[in-house]
């Protein structure tokens, strides 16, 4: 991914050209299970915010500091003080004031950034990784490791796990442990397929993985054995894995550049169809729901293990609100039965009719009044031949027509 900072980002995939701001960097739960995270907003803003149950809290730190806009990210300790890093600031809410601590001359925050906490300590990465920076949150005195050298590439999530800090990196992966760093797993010392690490994750069972830049997946056994699921070999939506985390019942969930998937009994099942998007964080509850945020809007998105649900980040309407929505048919292409799915944020009169390329309807599929939710609706094409077809939802003012396609 290309960083330019203060002007456009963009994203290719193919023919669709994707903005990287309104980006949500940052999505972690408090002991209460509200949802903190970190917008960086359209080159204006650098918002920390909180969620729960509709209620919406917004902290404009551009604001409220009078700084210009940079890059955050956000963290919470087990007091659910709020942490946020920010230029060359660390920033604490304590539940009713924010203040900030000045962070060392040569930190400062950039898109490849990120900010973790454990026990009395907050850690820092930033990008031209040289080491990481430790903050004690008791006196408020800093510890540099900055042993590695040369510069080690961009930094990606950092992983705490007991006594041990994880750093992937654009050049391998990075271990902290008793105040020593050492670079633990690049390809000249094991047989890791890339060193161009985006995440780690130690899941319940003491299994390793490695999220990737280029290859995927990774399953770390042992220096010489590496397992990867890419989308040469699975459903993965991309080689470009931004994050990991996994449910309570042992399914691991991966963001990647093209939307979000679940390795499932060593099976990658996607979910592009729902989102194509680069996700850039995602998170997973006490509900096993897949929190994570929509590039570009700045939206907060919960995926409840059937729908994505649409929360408003930023606006004056800080309560959970559905968009009208209608996501492509799955499977596609299809035989001869696909799901198509939609959503309503208020009651409405909706239908939705499938049509041939000719304009001609084939079938009707909802023509009823609907209460606000989700929905989805079956189509069966037996009877019909192999093409391509139309379907096309009017519900009040929306309307949006999406191409399926018949192959028997």
């Amino acid at each position: 991914m290309k960083r330019i900072i203060f002007t456009l980002f963009l994203l290719s995939y193919g023919q669709e050209i994707i903005p990287q701001f309104n980006v949500i960097q940052s999505i972690d739960f408090d002991t209460q299970q509200r949802v903190v995270y970190g917008l960086t907003g359209e080159y204006d803003y650098s918002y920390a915010l909180r969620y729960e149950d509709g209620n919406l809290e917004t902290w404009n730190l551009t604001q409220i500091f009078n700084l210009p806009f940079y890059w955050i990210s956000t963290t919470i300790d087990e007091s659910d003080n709020i942490w946020a890093f920010m230029g060359n600031k660390i920033y604490k809410f304590n539940g009713i004031n924010w203040s900030q601590i000045d962070a060392p001359p040569q930190v400062w925050s950039a898109k490849y950034s990120d900010l973790n906490i454990d026990n009395n300590n907050l850690w820092i990465t930033i990008e031209h990784y040289e080491g990481a920076y430790r903050l004690n949150l008791t006196d408020t005195t800093w510890t540099i490791f900055d042993s590695l050298t040369p510069e080690y590439g961009f930094p990606g999530i950092i992983t705490i796990k007991r006594d041990s800090v994880w750093i992937p990196t654009s050049q391998g992966l990075v271990l902290i442990f008793n105040d020593s760093v050492s670079v633990v797993l690049d390809t000249l010392t094991s047989g890791i397929p890339t060193q161009e690490l985006c995440c780690f994750f130690i899941d319940s069972n003491e299994n390793r993985w490695l999220g990737s830049s280029n290859k995927g997946l990774i399953k770390w056994i042992d220096d010489t054995t590496f397992v990867s699921y890419n989308t040469s070999n699975s459903s993965l939506p991309h080689n470009f894995v931004n994050a990991i985390d996994e449910d309570s019942q042992g399914n691991l969930w991966l963001a990647t550049d093209g939307g979000f998937a679940c390795l499932k009994s060593d099976t990658i099942i996607s979910y592009s169809y729902l989102i194509n998007k680069s996700i850039i964080s995602l998170s997973v509850d006490n509900l096993d729901r897949i929190w994570f945020g929509d590039l570009g809007t700045g939206n907060l998105l919960m995926f409840d293990g059937s729908n994505i649900i649409t929360l408003t980040s930023v606006s004056d309407e800080s309560y959970l609100h559905f968009d009208f929505q209608m996501s492509q048919n799955y499977p596609n292409p299809f035989n001869p039965l696909t799901t198509v799915k939609y959503q309503i944020p208020e009651i409405s009169f909706v239908t939705i009719k499938v049509y041939d390329v000719l304009g001609r309807k084939v079938s009707t599929l909802i023509n009823e009044e609907k209460s606000i939710g989700s929905y989805e609706v079956e189509f069966d094409a037996t009877g019909l031949s192999s093409a391509i077809y139309f379907y096309r939802i009017q519900a009040d003012d929306f309307t949006q027509v999406k191409k399926m396609i018949l192959l028997k």
